[in-house]
């Protein structure tokens, strides 16, 4: 699999150090990039280019929550599909808009918690993280 993270804003701090580590981790079982877009007027149309010819998934309060398991088969089925290139799309503080909901081949939840950009963001790198090495056999998942 290949994953494009594609979030408006850059983290800092702590969130910054977290996903830059979860990224290096990500890279030693599957292809991974992280693209920032900034906050601002044209937020919406530089994340669908960002994800042009990649199956883009949408993270938004209004997507289906999923627990582990379930990503892991939606990861072995697109690459049994031939989808195995995959762009995470992370909106802004105000989220997406139905026209970006629209352009996704699934809106996902990271729950019903409301969780700020940054924390966002290292969650679904670890989610990436946890579900690539449980497919490499690698014993950080625990089932």
């Amino acid at each position: 699999m290949r994953h494009r993270v594609i979030s408006v804003g850059r983290p800092s701090g702590w969130a910054k150090s977290a996903a830059e580590e979860f990224v290096r981790r990500i890279g030693g079982f599957a292809g991974i990039e992280l693209v920032h877009v900034k906050d601002g007027a044209r937020q919406e149309k530089e994340l669908l280019e960002k994800s042009e010819g990649w199956q883009r998934v949408v993270l938004d309060e209004k997507g289906k929550a999923a627990d582990t398991a379930e990503w892991k088969k939606d990861f072995d089925r697109w690459e049994r599909e031939g989808r195995a290139k995959t762009a995470w799309i992370l909106g802004g503080a105000d989220g997406h808009g139905e026209g970006m909901r629209g352009q996704a081949a699934l809106v996902r939840s990271m729950g019903p918690q409301t969780l700020s950009h940054d924390l966002a963001l290292v969650v679904l790198l670890e989610q990436l993280y946890r579900v690539e090495s449980w497919r490499a056999g690698h014993p950080y998942h625990r089932s």
